[in-house]
Protein backbone atom coordinates (compact mmCIF):
# COMPACT_ATOMS: atom_id res chain seq x y z
CA UNK A 1 0.00 0.00 0.00
CA UNK A 2 1.14 3.47 -0.89
CA UNK A 3 2.67 5.43 2.02
CA UNK A 4 0.46 8.04 1.29
CA UNK A 5 -2.62 5.93 2.08
CA UNK A 6 -1.11 4.71 5.40
CA UNK A 7 -0.78 8.14 6.77
CA UNK A 8 -4.64 8.72 7.69
CA UNK A 9 -4.94 5.58 9.36
CA UNK A 10 -1.50 6.20 11.21
CA UNK A 11 -2.87 9.29 12.12
CA UNK A 12 -6.09 7.96 13.57
CA UNK A 13 -3.84 5.50 15.71
CA UNK A 14 -1.82 8.08 17.44
CA UNK A 15 -4.90 10.91 17.61
CA UNK A 16 -6.79 7.39 19.72
CA UNK A 17 -3.74 6.67 21.44
CA UNK A 18 -2.59 10.35 22.58
CA UNK A 19 -6.71 10.36 23.92
CA UNK A 20 -6.74 7.16 25.14
CA UNK A 21 -3.72 7.85 27.32
CA UNK A 22 -4.15 11.63 28.10
CA UNK A 23 -8.01 10.89 29.86
CA UNK A 24 -6.42 8.06 31.64
CA UNK A 25 -3.54 10.13 32.95
CA UNK A 26 -6.40 12.89 34.15
CA UNK A 27 -8.23 10.29 35.70
CA UNK A 28 -5.19 9.13 37.77
CA UNK A 29 -4.65 12.06 38.66
CA UNK A 30 -7.43 13.27 39.89
CA UNK A 31 -9.29 10.47 41.62
CA UNK A 32 -8.28 7.88 44.04
CA UNK A 33 -8.60 3.98 43.11
CA UNK A 34 -12.66 3.19 43.37
CA UNK A 35 -13.97 6.16 43.61
CA UNK A 36 -17.08 7.82 41.23
CA UNK A 37 -18.49 10.79 40.37
CA UNK A 38 -21.63 11.33 38.64
CA UNK A 39 -21.05 12.81 34.97
CA UNK A 40 -24.81 13.09 34.34
CA UNK A 41 -26.44 11.05 37.11
CA UNK A 42 -26.41 7.73 36.66
CA UNK A 43 -26.52 7.49 33.26
CA UNK A 44 -22.81 8.29 32.96
CA UNK A 45 -20.16 8.22 35.70
CA UNK A 46 -16.35 8.11 36.30
CA UNK A 47 -14.73 5.84 38.15
CA UNK A 48 -11.55 4.88 38.32
CA UNK A 49 -10.35 1.01 38.51
CA UNK A 50 -8.03 -1.73 37.06
CA UNK A 51 -8.60 -4.32 35.30
CA UNK A 52 -6.90 -6.62 34.91
CA UNK A 53 -9.23 -9.07 32.40
CA UNK A 54 -10.03 -7.86 28.76
CA UNK A 55 -13.17 -6.27 27.54
CA UNK A 56 -16.48 -6.29 28.70
CA UNK A 57 -15.08 -8.68 31.86
CA UNK A 58 -13.89 -11.52 30.27
CA UNK A 59 -11.22 -13.61 31.89
CA UNK A 60 -9.05 -16.20 29.57
CA UNK A 61 -6.33 -15.75 31.66
CA UNK A 62 -3.54 -13.48 33.74
CA UNK A 63 -3.04 -10.14 32.27
CA UNK A 64 0.05 -11.06 30.78
CA UNK A 65 -2.23 -13.34 28.49
CA UNK A 66 -4.04 -10.34 27.41
CA UNK A 67 -0.27 -8.64 26.38
CA UNK A 68 0.96 -11.39 24.30
CA UNK A 69 -2.80 -11.73 22.67
CA UNK A 70 -2.67 -8.11 21.99
CA UNK A 71 0.76 -8.14 20.65
CA UNK A 72 -0.08 -10.64 18.81
CA UNK A 73 -3.19 -9.21 16.65
CA UNK A 74 -1.49 -5.68 16.34
CA UNK A 75 1.62 -7.16 13.94
CA UNK A 76 -1.37 -9.06 12.39
CA UNK A 77 -2.92 -6.17 11.76
CA UNK A 78 -0.13 -3.93 10.81
CA UNK A 79 1.57 -6.81 8.59
CA UNK A 80 -2.12 -6.45 6.27
CA UNK A 81 -1.84 -2.72 6.21
CA UNK A 82 1.52 -2.24 4.87
CA UNK A 83 0.47 -5.62 2.69
CA UNK A 84 -1.15 -3.35 0.24
CA UNK A 85 -4.07 -6.04 0.20
CA UNK A 86 -6.39 -3.48 1.33
CA UNK A 87 -7.02 -0.22 -0.76
CA UNK A 88 -10.72 0.11 1.32
CA UNK A 89 -10.31 3.17 3.23
CA UNK A 90 -12.92 2.64 5.60
CA UNK A 91 -11.34 -0.77 5.95
CA UNK A 92 -8.38 0.70 6.75
CA UNK A 93 -10.04 3.57 9.19
CA UNK A 94 -11.56 0.88 10.91
CA UNK A 95 -7.90 -0.68 11.22
CA UNK A 96 -6.55 2.25 12.62
CA UNK A 97 -9.40 2.47 15.46
CA UNK A 98 -8.59 -0.89 16.89
CA UNK A 99 -4.79 -0.39 16.66
CA UNK A 100 -4.83 2.57 18.16
CA UNK A 101 -7.06 1.29 20.81
CA UNK A 102 -5.01 -2.02 21.10
CA UNK A 103 -1.67 0.11 21.77
CA UNK A 104 -3.03 2.07 24.30
CA UNK A 105 -4.35 -0.75 26.52
CA UNK A 106 -0.92 -2.70 25.81
CA UNK A 107 0.85 0.63 26.80
CA UNK A 108 -1.29 0.26 30.69
CA UNK A 109 -0.73 -3.09 30.82
CA UNK A 110 3.14 -2.67 30.55
CA UNK A 111 3.50 -0.29 32.82
CA UNK A 112 0.88 -1.32 35.21
CA UNK A 113 -0.07 -5.10 34.44
CA UNK A 114 -3.35 -4.27 34.05
CA UNK A 115 -5.68 -1.34 32.42
CA UNK A 116 -7.20 1.95 33.39
CA UNK A 117 -11.17 2.07 33.07
CA UNK A 118 -12.98 4.93 33.88
CA UNK A 119 -16.38 5.50 31.82
CA UNK A 120 -19.25 3.58 33.51
CA UNK A 121 -22.40 4.20 31.58
CA UNK A 122 -25.98 2.97 32.62
CA UNK A 123 -27.31 0.78 29.68
CA UNK A 124 -30.76 -0.61 29.42
CA UNK A 125 -31.14 -3.99 31.29
CA UNK A 126 -30.97 -7.49 29.39
CA UNK A 127 -31.58 -9.47 31.99
CA UNK A 128 -31.75 -12.85 29.78
CA UNK A 129 -28.02 -11.86 29.54
CA UNK A 130 -27.45 -11.29 33.02
CA UNK A 131 -26.37 -7.56 32.18
CA UNK A 132 -27.69 -5.19 34.57
CA UNK A 133 -25.15 -2.41 34.18
CA UNK A 134 -22.52 -2.34 31.22
CA UNK A 135 -18.61 -2.89 32.31
CA UNK A 136 -16.47 0.05 32.81
CA UNK A 137 -14.42 1.01 29.85
CA UNK A 138 -11.77 3.46 28.61
CA UNK A 139 -11.52 5.52 25.51
CA UNK A 140 -9.18 2.62 23.68
CA UNK A 141 -11.85 0.29 24.75
CA UNK A 142 -14.85 2.62 22.88
CA UNK A 143 -11.73 3.22 19.69
CA UNK A 144 -11.83 -0.94 19.35
CA UNK A 145 -15.49 -1.44 19.47
CA UNK A 146 -16.09 1.24 16.98
CA UNK A 147 -13.47 0.26 14.91
CA UNK A 148 -14.59 -3.56 15.23
CA UNK A 149 -18.09 -2.51 13.95
CA UNK A 150 -17.01 -0.51 11.22
CA UNK A 151 -14.84 -3.41 10.16
CA UNK A 152 -17.45 -6.04 10.49
CA UNK A 153 -19.69 -3.52 8.49
CA UNK A 154 -16.88 -3.12 5.80
CA UNK A 155 -17.01 -7.29 5.60
CA UNK A 156 -20.59 -7.54 5.14
CA UNK A 157 -20.97 -4.64 2.00
CA UNK A 158 -17.88 -6.17 0.59
CA UNK A 159 -19.56 -9.98 0.88
CA UNK A 160 -23.36 -8.67 -0.92
CA UNK A 161 -21.23 -6.84 -3.49
CA UNK A 162 -19.82 -10.35 -3.92
CA UNK A 163 -23.77 -11.63 -4.00
CA UNK A 164 -25.04 -9.20 -6.28
CA UNK A 165 -22.53 -8.46 -9.22
CA UNK A 166 -23.81 -5.34 -10.76
CA UNK A 167 -25.78 -6.21 -13.76
CA UNK A 168 -24.87 -6.30 -17.37
CA UNK A 169 -26.33 -3.21 -19.18
CA UNK A 170 -29.53 -3.25 -20.90
CA UNK A 171 -27.56 -2.69 -24.27
CA UNK A 172 -24.52 -4.25 -25.41
CA UNK A 173 -22.66 -2.96 -27.91
CA UNK A 174 -20.70 -5.33 -30.15
CA UNK A 175 -17.51 -4.27 -31.71
CA UNK A 176 -17.46 -3.93 -35.52
CA UNK A 177 -14.41 -6.71 -36.87
CA UNK A 178 -12.80 -5.69 -40.33
CA UNK A 179 -14.22 -8.02 -42.16
CA UNK A 180 -18.04 -7.13 -41.15
CA UNK A 181 -19.46 -4.47 -43.35
CA UNK A 182 -22.95 -5.41 -43.69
Amino acid sequence: MPRRSLSIPILIAIMVVLMDQATKLLVMENFIEGESKSILGELLQFQFIYNEGGAMGTRIGPSWVYTVLTIVALALIIRYLVSGKSQNMPTNIALALITGGAVGNLIDRLRFGKVVDFIDMEFPDIEFLNLYRWYTYNVADASISAGLFIFVLCLLTKEKKRENPESLPDTMEIPETKGDRS
